[in-house]
């Protein structure tokens, strides 16, 4: 009787001995020097960021220094090796803060400047715009430095559109600024007929932001521009208690002022 071709195969699959194939086996140290050579990787590169940013670290120290001192008033020089420091900084690191730090750096410059000198100061007032505007791409968020373009602008005779458009960006980068708020207030309401709705809707909230944090210098601001009461009083039209305690505080200001005058 023939046996069955699947039950050869059977017996003889069940009589093969398996071989055992030797698994290749890796060195130990071939490990080490792959993490190793990721670590040299990693820290070459972080090197590799890190010195340039240290160069311009070092030469922006004399200016930072001269920025410090702003109950000193600095020899013109001062102000032009801060500049000319600042330049190589950013060569080596292009970094807003320097940029932003160079703008103010040529505005002391033309305060430090004698009066004639007329053309060069609108010649580095133009330094300081270009400055700020370069700092403000690289960092867009930046209350401050909007509203010193929007200063710029406006020394340098801008268009007024121009000067609105940089007041509604530092407004929006930042509402709540206490170094800002009464001096970008009174900057802003040289403007507020050019504004449109939204725009005079924020400036009214920076006047109820400004009662909140800096009561005094809102009460200094509106004795003097009396023109700018009504507006302030709009601010305050679902606050009329603290609209009666303003007027108050008006009254008190005036009386002191006239009083002083009279001595």
């Amino acid at each position: 009787m023939a046996v069955p071709a699947i039950t050869i195969l059977m017996v003889a699959t069940n009589n093969i001995t398996p071989v055992k194939i030797p698994m290749p086996t890796t060195h130990p140290f071939v490990f080490q020097r792959i993490i190793a050579g990721l670590g040299v990787i990693i820290c070459s590169a972080l090197l590799f960021l890190a010195v340039p940013r240290f160069i311009a670290s070092l030469y922006a120290l004399y200016p930072e220094a001269a920025f410090n001192q702003t109950q000193e008033k600095l020899p013109p020089e001062a102000y032009q090796k801060s500049i000319s420091d600042l330049n190589l900084a950013l060569s080596w690191y292009q970094n807003p803060e320097y940029w932003q730090l160079q703008g103010i750096m040529y505005l002391k410059f033309v305060m430090a400047l004698p009066l004639p000198e007329l053309p060069k100061k609108q010649a580095l007032l133009k330094q300081a715009q270009l400055s700020t505007m370069q700092g403000l791409k690289l960092s867009p968020v930046d209350p401050q430095s909007w509203f010193r373009l929007a200063v710029l602008d406006s020394l340098l005779k801008t268009p007024e559109q121009q000067i609105i458009n940089a007041l509604r960006l530092s407004f929006y980068a930042g509402r709540v600024e206490p170094e800002l708020l009464i001096s970008r207030l009174s900057f802003a309401y040289n403007y507020y007929n050019q504004f449109d709705k939204d725009l005079q809707l924020i400036w009214e909230k920076q006047v109820l932001v400004a009662w909140a944090l800096q009561t005094k210098q809102l009460v200094t601001f509106v004795a003097l521009h009396p023109e700018a009461k009504q507006l302030v009083e709009k601010a305050f039209i679902y606050s009329p208690d603290d609209w009666k305690k303003l007027s108050n505080d008006l009254e008190i200001y005036h009386k002191k002022n006239s009083s002083l005058k009279k001595k």
